[in-house]
């Protein structure tokens, strides 16, 4: 089971360079549930009774050393699982001034083993045949995502890593993977390397993201061109809406798209779930938008239909933190100047830039 304290140092220290479904924003007080880290192995809860006091004692004689101060343990009710012998529930952990997240677990029927980190066994009924005989191939759902596994059609073995066909350039499969119709871009339209850049108005990573696209484009002139694509994180409550508003503001005009997208992040820390509406409409005024088309944009499915679809492509090539850069399909994630410029540099020297 991986170590607990490095289950809190996900909720306690932040990020340096990119926000992710964990991180709590600057603005919104709500914090997103995560799942806590993957969990294999029983443990003894001592004195076989699985009431919520008892569990939560053993938590805390187990691990309280690793937890940091002000910490509140909580068990949730504890319900049937899918796994035979085994009930559920989820240890939910606050940290005064730092938000909460549950642990997930199941214990025995006599309250006597623990397993922390499971909340039901894995399904491996999904799995499907691989390319290689004797493999099936598929994915299991610990941590913060889904993991490849590939298992051996007796079932006695099984593999933990995805399976990767050396013939297929990996560059050019994440590329293909990226739609460039009807996109907010900067640069030239012949440039030699493209930047898409995934992107939530509400974290802040991404406001330093947004400020290295001007320093991009003026070191690299006419050999970059940057396309703006939609990431907006579950965890950021008015970032969804920011998404839908610049792609009204997309629909109006190119270049007040970016007018809008600078606005927004220039007073991002103003902006929050409760005023984010009179926010977004107030910047759609000062740069000069048809407020009444506007209005009628962002109520429409079209553009929610469009984040989304963002949003799927991002995950679809294995992108979930925001800023996150994809340099002809070299993926930068976080707001590291230095890396993205190693990419583009890389991409430029291959074809003689």
């Amino acid at each position: 089971m991986r170590n607990l304290i490095f289950i809190f140092a996900l909720m306690l220290v932040p990020v340096l360079v990119s926000c992710n479904n964990n991180n709590q924003n600057n603005n919104d007080t709500s914090t997103a549930s995560s799942e806590a880290a993957q969990g294999s192995n029983a443990n003894a809860v001592e004195n076989g009774d699985s009431s919520s006091q008892d569990l939560k004692t053993f938590f805390l004689n187990k691990y309280g050393a690793q937890l940091p101060p002000g910490v509140d343990v909580k068990v949730s009710e504890i319900t049937s699982s899918d796994m035979k012998g085994f009930d559920k529930g989820s240890f939910d952990v606050e940290v005064t001034g730092r938000g909460k997240q549950s642990v997930p677990f199941l214990v025995s029927d006599n309250g006597r083993y623990l397993i922390i980190g499971a909340s039901s066994p894995v399904d491996l009924s999904g799995f499907e045949d691989s390319p290689v005989k004797g493999l099936k191939q598929g994915n299991i759902n610990i941590g913060r995502g889904p993991v490849p596994v590939l298992l051996s059609d007796d079932g006695k073995s099984m593999l933990v890593g995805e399976l990767l066909d050396t013939t297929v350039d990996p560059l050019k499969e994440v590329s293909d993977s990226i739609s460039m119709e009807n996109v907010p871009t900067k640069g030239s339209e012949s440039a030699k390397v493209v930047v898409v850049e995934y992107s939530d108005f509400q974290c802040p990573f991404c406001k330093r993201g947004a400020d290295m696209i001007p320093q991009i484009l003026s070191d690299y002139k006419d050999d970059v061109k940057v396309v703006y694509k939609q990431l907006p994180l579950a965890n950021h409550k008015w970032a969804k809406p920011a998404s839908i508003a610049s792609l009204c503001a997309f629909e109006q005009d190119g270049e007040k798209f970016w007018s809008f997208h600078d606005a927004v992040f220039e007073k991002q820390k103003e902006i929050n779930i409760d005023n984010s509406g009179e926010k977004l409409k107030g910047i759609a005024t000062d740069v000069g938008l048809d407020v009444t088309a506007y209005e009628k944009c962002i109520g429409s499915e079209e553009m929610a239909d469009r984040v989304q679809a963002d949003i799927k492509e991002a995950q679809s090539i294995g992108v979930s933190s925001t800023p996150t850069f994809v340099v002809d399909g070299i993926i930068v994630p976080g707001a590291n100047l230095q890396a993205l410029k190693n990419a583009i540099d890389s991409r430029l020297s291959q074809q003689g830039g």
